[in-house]
């Protein structure tokens, strides 16, 4: 088994493990990022950023970027996803 953290923030908290933002996720072998994104349902074009252990592993910027899906998870590590914090430029214009 295998222990890592989920974190969700702004649009994607909606994907929460029963609402908590934050969350210990245990896998039953080592899985890639990609695997787990698939696993929680969260659809690759909601995604605006991803970290793994603080490092942007998006290949490029804002939706529908891709993800760097080949990373093999560790135990300990972080998953942070976000959807676009207001005042970005995944918004398009300054949120009121």
């Amino acid at each position: 088994m295998i222990g890592i953290t989920v974190r969700f923030f702004n649009s994607l908290s909606r994907y929460a493990n029963g609402g908590k933002p934050q969350f210990p996720l245990l896998l039953k072998e080592p899985m890639t990022i990609g695997e787990v994104v698939t696993m929680l349902n969260v659809p690759e074009s909601e995604i605006f950023l991803l970290l793994h252990n603080g490092r942007n592993v998006m290949k490029g910027f804002g939706f529908n970027s891709g993800i760097e899906n080949e990373h093999v998870l560790k135990e300990g590590d972080i998953l942070a996803f976000s959807g676009p914090v207001p005042f970005s430029r995944g918004y398009g214009s300054a949120v009121v």
